[in-house]
């Protein structure tokens, strides 16, 4: 179960949208522009990376702080904990 769960993340990852990140980021009080949302998107889309294993987390967020800042990409790490911890399933992200 718990792998079907982590598939089906990867896939929200690789298909979300700048407007979803900008939806997320909102309600997460992040701070985060259309264009870096872009830029994050399309990066998530070709990335190669596991986010649920804890160095191929690191490899990506290197690389969306080079796409955008370490600012977001710090941002971004703490949105992706929150949604995990929403969701019930944050003990995969350690």
């Amino acid at each position: 179960m718990k792998n079907m769960a982590q598939q089906y993340i990867t896939h929200k990852l690789k298909n979300i949208t700048a407007e979803e990140l900008i939806y997320f980021s909102q309600m997460y009080d992040i701070p985060l522009t259309y264009k870096e949302a872009e830029k994050i998107a399309k990066e998530l889309k070709e990335n190669k990376e596991n986010p649920f294993e804890k160095q191929g987390r690191k490899r990506m967020l290197r690389k969306l702080a080079v796409i955008t800042s370490n600012d977001t990409a710090r941002s971004l790490e703490m949105l992706l904990h929150r949604l995990a911890k929403q969701y019930g399933v944050e003990e995969w992200l350690k």
